[in-house]
């Protein structure tokens, strides 16, 4: 009987040791199938708008390399390309929300874009955009030299693109603002046809550089400081979660490890902004972002440069 008994607990063992390895091979055959399909997965095709005529627009080399780090962060394959029609601000915002030609746009937020598209509420440049210095015809310095409060910078009228974000929260401080498109505003300060053309601190010295040879007698302004709350977002359209959240979850990781301030800190904008630029010896004149989103306003304090 106790021979039985051992024959018996004997084949229960090996029935057991079978199983356990029926499922160990199941497992990893199931996992090979899965890093199978996600190498043989089409990468992620991203198309974002084109929003000069012909050559690099400095503007897109800060979020485009932002954009990157983020995808990086998340292991995921993909393809960045800029869209084969030329598009304005508005025109890109109209695409993105019927979700035709591009599937990605990093603009100016507002509460109404936060509401049309999915917006991914990570400041890009950490506020700096609505820091705001100046383009002016050199000669015109002493104009600026002059303002000292924001009843004399409603003296003058500013150029801004069409569509902006910024448009709006000029309108409502008082501030004569004119629209255009972006690659004419330069054409037009340089003709003397406006006295300013607004610019974010991050992006101002890289957009002068690349207009030197045909607008030579542009400067940035050295005096002044305009300052308003506005956040550069990337947006996709409401449909596309899954992009959205990759790349808002890309993005938070990059912050949490630091390799988002890094890329910050590093980036050659924002060392010759905070180099040349002395935003702290500057006369500020601050305004209010009406059109902000209630979401906006409660980001942390650690997404932002200046709190």
């Amino acid at each position: 009987m106790s021979h039985v008994r051992s024959a018996v607990r004997a084949w229960r063992l090996a029935t057991v040791a079978f199983v356990v390895l029926v499922c160990a091979l199941a497992c990893r055959r199931a996992m090979a199938g899965a890093v199978e399909n996600e190498a043989s997965a089409p990468p992620l095709s991203i198309i974002y708008p084109r929003y000069v005529e012909s050559g690099d627009d400095p503007r897109a080399d800060y979020p485009l390399g932002l954009l990157r780090l983020a995808l990086d962060e998340m292991g995921v394959r993909y393809t960045l390309q800029s869209s084969d029609t030329l598009m304005e601000r508005t025109r890109a915002v109209a695409a993105l929300k019927a979700g035709a030609v591009i599937n990605l746009a990093w603009v100016g937020s507002n509460a109404e874009l936060e509401r049309e598209l999915r917006p991914i509420r990570i400041p890009l440049y950490r506020g700096l955009l609505g820091y705001r210095l100046f383009i002016i015809r050199r000669q015109n310095q002493p104009r600026f030299t002059a303002v000292r409060s924001l009843d004399d910078l409603r003296q003058l009228t500013a150029g801004q693109g069409l569509g902006w974000t910024d448009v709006d929260i000029f309108q409502a401080a008082g501030l004569p603002v004119e629209t255009f498109r972006y690659d004419l505003l330069f054409r037009l300060m340089q003709q003397g046809r406006l006295d300013y053309f607004p610019r974010g601190a991050s992006e101002i010295y890289a957009e002068l550089a690349a207009h030197a040879a045909d607008c030579p007698d542009l400067a940035v302004e050295d005096s002044l400081l305009l300052v308003y709350r506005l956040p550069l977002y990337f947006f996709t359209n409401k449909k596309d979660e899954a992009l959205a959240a990759t790349i808002e979850e890309g993005l938070r990781r990059a912050s949490d490890d630091g390799s988002f301030l890094k890329y910050f800190n590093g980036h050659p904008a924002i060392r010759k902004l905070l180099a040349e630029a002395h935003l702290d010896t500057r006369r500020r004149i601050d305004i209010p972002n009406p059109v902000q989103s209630p979401e906006t306003a409660a980001l942390p304090d650690k997404y932002w440069f200046d709190r």
